[in-house]
């Protein structure tokens, strides 16, 4: 008795015509769209949809086309447009047209049409941004055979029902306090000067300079991201009355999410950022959560060890490209 086997068609190559289009009725990409979010149901049950409509609508955003020589839409792309950098959210292709061939020339048409002064181009950082439409292997060649560089972001996350260890002091002259999510520049400013340098610096924030960490910390410490919990976020300031280490809590789907956690270079070293995981990590379980979460990148090993050292644990991974031009 054998194996029955199904066999999908193979992918048609057809001429089509790539390019990108200021203005696009989004109408157009319904086709695409569904199939996009058919195959992004496997993944997660965010409908992302109305979204991407949104992004494709607006006149800010980079958006590139494949068409049928009839005009119908068989694979699109779609960037954001920040200063000098530049954030590819979406690429997807039907599956009847979806080779590897065809997505690098809509991938190529895509950097190609970005400004000339756009110098770093991010990939992959998040559920729209997937590539569903070819292997996983494909899209990873193609990105690293145009010289994007691969980071993984990964949730660790923690079980409260087992009790972290007791902070250790800090040292003298140091104090701890709430922090003011209202105190968006400050914050922004601090962490700017904290992650410059880092691993994560031109992962986090898509462009490297301060203008474009206050634009994230208004997004973050408004709740966008997570209703902001400043009575489980600590903030630590120095003998002479400056920030030296912060933690942000968000809380997301009803559990601590530690947004942020960073330690001025000067205060490295000494035990500042476990001494303030710790603390934390006491206020959440004394607040009744069981668990709490948080996402590093993996090629920040001073940070990983440190999590790990305190018992996070890797769920998942995502891979991200960085591209410098």
């Amino acid at each position: 008795m054998g194996l029955r086997r199904t066999f999908r068609a193979a992918p048609a190559e057809l001429e089509a015509t790539t390019q990108a289009e200021p203005l696009l009725d989004v109408d157009e990409l319904d086709a695409l769209l569904d199939d996009f979010q058919e195959r992004l149901f496997r993944i997660t049950a965010t409908d992302v949809r109305p979204e991407l409509k949104a992004k494709f609508e607006s006149p800010s955003t980079l958006k590139v086309t494949q068409r049928l020589r009839d005009g119908k839409v068989i694979g699109a792309a779609l960037a954001s447009v920040e200063g000098r950098s530049a954030d590819l959210t979406f690429l997807h292709m039907l599956p009847k047209f979806a080779t590897v061939d065809a997505s690098a020339r809509l991938l190529d048409a895509t950097l190609a049409a970005m400004p000339p002064s756009v110098a770093k181009v991010r990939a992959m950082g998040s559920h729209s941004g997937r590539w569903l439409h070819i292997v996983g292997p494909d899209a990873r060649r193609l990105l690293l055979d145009r010289r994007f560089a691969s980071f993984d972001r990964a949730l660790m996350a923690r079980d409260l029902r087992i009790a972290p260890a007791v902070a250790r002091p800090l040292p003298p002259g140091f104090t701890v306090e709430v922090p003011d999510p209202a105190q968006v520049e400050e914050h922004a400013g601090f962490a700017y000067r904290a992650y410059r340098g880092t691993t994560d610096f031109g992962v986090i924030a898509l462009e490297e300079t301060p203008e474009a960490y206050a634009r994230l910390y208004r997004r973050f410490l408004s709740g966008e991201f997570g209703v902001y919990a400043r009575d489980l976020s600590v903030l630590v300031r120095s003998p002479e009355g400056a920030t030296a280490a912060v933690l942000h809590t968000i809380v997301l789907l009803g559990e601590p999410y530690v947004g942020d956690l960073s330690v001025l270079p000067e205060y490295r070293r000494h035990g500042m950022g476990r001494a303030l995981l710790l603390r934390g990590m006491a206020r959440y379980r004394d607040a009744g959560y069981r668990r709490v979460g948080l996402t590093v990148t993996v090629q920040n090993t001073p940070a990983l060890n440190l999590y790990r050292s305190v018992g996070f644990e890797i769920e998942r991974s995502t891979e991200l490209f960085l591209l410098v031009r």
